[in-house]
């Protein structure tokens, strides 16, 4: 569908012209059927919202209108229900405007018992129900018109759809971009190719999310941007904000370089379930990009295999989330975050963590950071793959990884994510919940220390101030260098210890129940400390640590 969008530069409301249902023709029939014709409104403005990519409004941000109108050539889909038959009618006008006359043949008996649903944007049917997906944008205005889903019933044997005045299926993002930028992805659930369905009865039923792999898109944009340029992306409002299994799905944005090799990422904050039909801006042009790694770079240390049991080592990236190459002690550090935070800090404690609620501390326990559908914004509701308990090691494990709380995730896109607690201890030797030397006779998985000043990595390069670990597996070396990290806001940086958050929360404390109350203050990591002590762990969730992503496979 050709619809056409206009962009105006400020708050400008479009007035569709009013439209009264004419006389009821019986329409005449065809060798291909009845031949129909109808009116059909177009989707009229987006309404500007005041969303923005963090969950702090900017003052600086800018809101525009986007209205569409019909063009000659324009069509939409609709289906025509006489009683328990249901026929695909496609409708085409030769005309333009707000409002204009499309025509159809191949209609079945339609008359004044006959009752239409149809949805404007690209769409195919199956089974009956209208397919809404997010495939083939390319960021520009004149795109939107494929993607920007309506739906409108109506009646008769001359039907006139209101697309303005039914529901509006789409969310609009307008992203401001930096320099350099060829691709944009994007997050949209997982039915459908994360779309829409709308059944015979015009209800839409949303996507679900994953927090195993969510569906995403990825938008190749015409030409590389210039600073400042303004891309327009159409999301599924459904999928903004989930609240029916106790959690926030987010929209993440992850914006990347020509040769991918640079990027960002943000999450919007915005209620998009309740404002469809809206348009937001995301000023992500001030954002500096950061290194990232391409997948076809990440060291595939692959899995072992003891008697009946296969144990996953994982694919991992060259470097830490915030550094690059390790070709000097700056990029070898990369960046600290704070467990469940998507942005790097210099200084940590538990009341700057970014969801502490100072009223929901237990000194037993821990603060607050899971709960069911309690309306509070600022908690985290840490969820867990598929819905279900994750069953590993000593208990039940909770994970973050490839959702909105993933650092990885959010900055180098969906390839990446936090390695969960299972996967760290697949690579160590811990006598407790990892490969053991009793386990691995075979020598595998072979372990080696370097004193800070003795490992020459890679690239050549020999830090005078960090010590290594070097993780062998199937021909693969992974090198987890001992940077300085903080222990409950005291920053070490001896070059002696190191620590790598993983995805999962502290197995050692209660499980989670949905309707409950629970409380957590630490999260697992894995440690690689000098003298063998290379263990899976745990810290404070507030504290400063590495991230070392590995591929979401």
């Amino acid at each position: 569908m050709k619809l056409r969008f206009i962009l105006f530069a400020g708050l400008t409301l479009l007035m569709a012209a009013a439209c009264s249902k004419e006389t009821i023709e019986t329409p005449a029939a065809t060798a291909d059927g009845y031949a129909i014709t109808a009116t059909a409104i177009a989707p009229g403005a987006f309404i500007g919202s005041k969303a923005s990519y963090t969950d702090n409004y900017s003052e600086a941000e800018e809101i525009s209108d986007i209205s569409g109108a019909w063009e000659a050539g324009d069509s939409f889909t609709a289906l025509e229900i006489n009683g328990e038959t249901i026929t695909e009618v496609k409708f085409t006008t030769e005309a333009g405007g707000a409002n204009a006359t499309f025509k159809a043949s191949g209609a079945v008996a339609a008359d004044e018992n006959t009752n239409w649903v149809a949805v404007s944007g690209d769409v195919t049917v199956e089974n009956g129900s209208f397919v809404c997906t997010y495939d083939g944008q390319d960021g520009t205005v004149a795109n939107l018109g494929k993607y920007d889903y309506s739906v409108a019933t109506a009646t008769g044997a001359s039907p006139v759809f209101n697309f303005d005045g039914d529901k509006r299926l789409t969310y609009v993002m307008r992203v401001i971009l930096p320099a350099g930028i060829k691709y944009i992805e994007f997050n949209t659930g997982t039915a459908y190719k994360g779309g829409w369905s709308v059944s015979s009865t015009g209800k839409e039923r949303g996507t679900t999310s994953s927090t195993e792999k969510e569906a995403v898109k990825m938008i190749t944009l015409p030409s590389v941007s210039t600073d400042g340029k303004v891309a327009y992306i159409a999301v599924p409002a459904i999928d903004c904000m989930h609240s029916s299994d106790n959690r926030l799905a987010g929209i993440i944005v992850t914006i990347m370089s020509l040769d991918k090799k640079e990027s960002q990422g943000k999450v919007t904050s915005a209620n998009l379930s309740a404002n469809a039909g809206c348009v937001g801006t995301y000023d992500m042009s001030k954002l500096a990009l950061i290194p990232r790694p391409l997948a076809s770079e990440a060291i595939r240390l692959g899995s072992v295999t003891y008697g009946a049991t296969t144990y996953h080592l994982g694919s991992w990236a060259p470097f830490n989330l915030g550094g690059d190459t390790p070709t000097s002690d700056a990029a070898i550090i990369g960046n600290l975050y704070s467990w469940a935070e998507t942005e790097p800090k210099t200084s940590f404690s538990k009341e700057s963590w970014r969801w502490y609620k100072g009223g929901n501390y237990d000194s037993g326990r821990g603060y607050k950071y899971v709960c069911a559908s309690e309306g509070v914004k600022p908690f985290i509701e840490v969820h867990y793959a598929g819905g279900k308990g994750l069953q590993s090691g000593p208990g039940t494990f909770y994970d973050i990884g490839g959702t909105k709380y993933d650092a990885a995730r959010v900055k180098w896109g969906s390839e990446w994510r936090l390695p969960s607690n299972d996967i760290s201890c697949n690579i160590l030797k811990d006598t407790k919940y990892s490969l053991t030397p009793e386990i691995d006779t075979e020598n595998k998985v072979v372990i080696t220390d370097y004193a800070p000043g003795t490992y020459t990595n890679e690239e050549g390069y020999k830090s005078s101030s960090l010590g290594a670990v070097v993780i062998e597996a199937n021909g693969k070396k992974l090198a987890l260098y001992r940077c300085p990290y903080t222990d409950n806001g005291s920053k070490t940086a001896d070059g002696t210890h190191g620590r790598y958050w993983t995805s999962t929360t502290d197995y050692g404390n209660i499980i989670y129940s949905p309707g409950t109350s629970n409380y957590w203050n630490r999260a697992t990591l894995l440690r690689v400390d000098e003298g063998d002590n290379y263990v899976s762990n745990k810290s404070w969730i507030w504290d400063g640590l590495s991230i070392r992503a590995i591929l979401n496979e």
